[in-house]
């Protein structure tokens, strides 16, 4: 079954022009005319809803932006020159000196690492990697102004409560967002589950052919316009028109291609699990008790992610593994059409770490070569 809504299909596929162009024109322009001083002085107070200057509002970016704010069942949404840059500016907007931030789950490393820099300005930070309620309560700190989450993570695909998250959240007055890049807003929604803000790397499942970069907020209107004053607006991460437009491209393909590429990652995973030579297979769909209530629950479907931990002697002998794969790109990033595989560690972790990421763990980006000839290639590579 399709697990994409026909509605939302229908979001992405909506672009054009009023002049009937089937999709919208690249506005390559960096500035924007007036009438009067008057009017260009008024425009500039509403930076953010009028085209005043590029690297304010463009009228190929707004069309993204308002697409990607209905898919996601938000009042605003604004798009950056990547996913970092939207983290960056959610991050450095929205904290200050003395402000805690208790990131949940699998956290991907510049994010943590962005977070790093923050507390040179008094900002400090904290992870809780358990996904029961109990727990990520526990972690707060009469400090803590925000609770940072990724469910999917993009590596063990690991689910949070995101509903109980939010709530307690809001008991407490802390904001929660959610990056929710795995899942796209055709699988989840977590504005709908209560969630302050989402963030997106349109680069992934959005853009689709590896071809563009770009990032995205979505969430109220008050909060989107206090990171585009304080973060979008002042540290300059500015999608291109152009990139817009491939993104609007992508957008109008990315159900039929997410479906697909759904399916076939369960055919994967599910060959892998049956494999002699795999201890562990991450995917949403194959998890048991509290993790398989929540994918119930909270999601649509699954993406073209999964990884397996292979039952192999130590970090050379995964590499090597990866290295006989034909069809799977080595690549970092995901969510094309081309299928790509990753290690977890770039370099031997050592038989002490702390196990959350095996040595042994691939990461597998499912494309549109189809299952028979991924697991083909799988089988003769672990021959």
């Amino acid at each position: 079954m399709n697990p994409i809504d026909a509605d939302d299909a229908l979001i992405c596929l909506r672009a054009g022009d009023a002049a009937g162009a089937v999709m919208p024109p690249i506005v390559q322009a960096s500035l924007f005319r007036f009438e009067t001083l008057e009017e260009l002085h008024g425009a500039q107070a509403r930076e953010n809803e009028v085209c005043v200057y590029s690297r304010g509002t463009n009228p190929t970016v707004r069309e993204l932006e308002e697409t990607l704010a209905r898919l996601e069942g938000a009042e605003a949404a604004k798009c950056f020159a990547s996913g970092m840059g939207a983290i960056s500016a959610t991050l450095f907007a929205l904290l200050a000196e003395g402000d805690h931030v208790l990131f949940c789950g699998d956290i991907y490393g510049p994010t943590i690492e962005f977070a790093q820099r923050l507390e040179d300005y008094g900002v400090t930070h904290s992870r809780c990697f358990a996904a029961g309620i109990d727990e990520i309560e526990a972690a707060l700190t009469p400090a803590t102004k925000m609770i940072y989450f990724e469910s999917p993570g993009s590596m063990r695909f690991e689910l949070l409560p995101i509903a109980q998250i939010c709530a307690l959240a809001k008991r407490r007055g802390i904001l929660t967002v959610a990056d929710n890049t795995v899942a796209t807003p055709l699988l989840q929604k977590p504005l709908a589950m209560g969630c302050d803000l989402v963030l997106h790397s349109l680069t992934k499942y959005v853009g689709g052919h590896s071809d563009t970069l770009g990032g995205a907020l979505a969430g109220s209107a008050e909060l989107v316009e206090r990171v585009f004053r304080r973060g979008y607006m002042l540290m300059g991460a500015v999608m291109a028109p152009f990139d817009a437009w491939l993104l609007l491209r992508g957008l109008a393909t990315l159900p039929a291609r997410l479906a697909q590429q759904q399916a076939d990652a369960f055919a994967v995973a599910r060959f892998l699990a049956g494999h002699p030579k795999v201890r562990r297979v991450f995917h949403p769909a194959l998890a048991e008790g509290a993790q398989a209530a929540l994918f119930a629950r909270q999601m649509r479907g699954h993406s073209g992610l999964l990884s397996a931990e292979f039952d192999l002697p130590d970090h050379a002998a995964t590499l090597a593994l990866g290295n006989r794969l034909r069809l799977f790109g080595k690549a970092i990033s995901w969510g094309g059409v081309e299928s790509l595989v990753s290690s977890a560690h770039r370099t031997d972790p050592g038989p002490d770490h702390d196990g959350r990421m095996p040595r042994t763990l691939l990461r597998f980006s499912v494309g549109l070569e189809g299952a028979e000839a991924l697991i083909a290639d799988l089988e003769q590579a672990l021959a």
